[in-house]
């Protein structure tokens, strides 16, 4: 091979890594109560109603039931692990907090049209024009939402979530690392103690 070639395969590696790491990209947003106290939370413990429900906005023919016991392990451990690192620990009585998750499973589209990012009057003079879809994607997404209450006022005090294209191709191991990269993302956010 000479240098040209090894370049050109050194450049589409790159491109093909690069597509690769923006395809899977997790948007991790948070907000909380700016009034709250965040540095009296020292214990917590899983919502009393359950830790976690799962809402399947397509039909898929999937299982709530059977998506809960597949990937509610990951999710519970994956809490656990980044609050105790947060220097959270369970509570073996009344918790400060109460912690609880969502699974939301729909689908998604995003679309771009002819003349999107013109100004409404552009300043070289073409003439207005009906935008048409110059780019139409529609894809399977998945949301995990991460609920912090405070317990004895039984008031939402942190809401964080994670939304990103499920990919089916992935596997358990992925998947579950996926899971654990948008939690700890999540936690992160949580206001210093």
């Amino acid at each position: 091979m000479n240098s040209k070639t090894i370049r050109f395969l050194a450049i589409l590696s790159w491109a093909v890594l690069a597509s690769t790491l923006v395809a899977a990209k997790i948007d991790v947003r948070a907000d909380y109560d700016k009034m709250f106290d965040f540095k009296s939370i020292r214990t917590y413990a899983w919502h009393p109603g359950g830790a976690g429900e799962y809402k399947l906005l397509q039909a898929s023919g999937e299982d709530p039931e059977t998506l809960r016991k597949l990937l509610e392990p990951t999710i519970v451990s994956a809490v656990e692990q980044n609050l105790a690192s947060r220097g959270l620990s369970k509570a073996t009585a009344m918790p400060d907090v109460n912690v609880s998750y969502y699974v939301l499973i729909g689908p998604n589209i995003e679309s771009q049209t002819h003349g999107q990012f013109l100004r409404p009057v552009p300043e070289w003079g073409i003439a207005p024009f009906v935008p048409g879809t110059s780019s139409l994607e529609i894809y399977e997404q998945g949301s995990l939402i991460l609920n912090i209450a405070a317990a004895a006022a039984d008031k939402m005090i942190w809401r964080g979530s994670a939304k990103t294209e499920i990919d089916r191709q992935n596997s358990d191991a992925e998947r579950n690392n996926r899971i654990r990269d948008a939690v700890r993302d999540m936690i992160k956010k949580l206001p210093k103690k």
